[in-house]
């Protein structure tokens, strides 16, 4: 089993989308994948997207996602 945390800063134009409160947006994630015999990997993460109260709203998001991985080696 692997495990991957991660984090992130991007900007957000909201477009037609949902209005998250602010242009800049934080992204921290974790993961948990597992290396099968023939090198790929599946894997489930869970991610969260807010502002940090940045903005006058700050609603977030929370995204769930499975995952196949196929190294390039």
């Amino acid at each position: 089993f692997i495990f991957t945390p991660s984090f992130g800063v991007g900007f957000y134009d909201e477009g037609a989308g949902k209005k998250l409160g602010n242009n800049i947006e934080f992204r921290t994630a974790f993961e948990v994948s597992y290396q099968l015999e023939n090198n790929n990997r599946i894997g489930f993460s869970l991610s969260h997207i807010s502002n940090a109260n940045l903005g006058d709203k700050n609603p977030g998001v929370e995204i769930l996602n499975i995952s196949y991985q196929v190294p390039f080696n």
